[in-house]
């Protein structure tokens, strides 16, 4: 995941550049990442909306800014999450 750390970087981790063409993001509502992280640390700053909406409207604009595919996964199961991340990069499925 990218933290907190990674959106002072402006860009993508350097960790992360050379792989850049097999990454896909995953987002979700700002409301929905703050009600999962009230269950864990409910007081927290971690917690708060406005800590939730600021990391999603950071790393949104990382995968725009690097052309990296992402997807709200809000209210898709993990099958539909895998079925448009392998429609989206184009791959196919391996029955071997």
């Amino acid at each position: 995941p990218l933290t907190e750390d990674d959106f002072n970087d402006f860009g993508l981790p350097k960790v992360l550049k050379p792989h850049k063409h097999k990454l896909f993001g995953l987002t979700i509502d700002p409301e929905r990442l703050h009600e999962i992280r009230t269950g864990r640390m409910a007081e927290s700053k971690y917690a708060s909306s406005r800590q939730c909406r600021y990391e999603l409207n950071e790393v949104e604009a990382i995968y725009r800014q690097e052309r990296i595919p992402f997807l709200n996964t809000t209210r898709l199961s993990v099958e539909e999450i895998s079925t448009r991340i392998m429609a989206e990069m184009h791959l196919t499925r391996n029955r071997g």
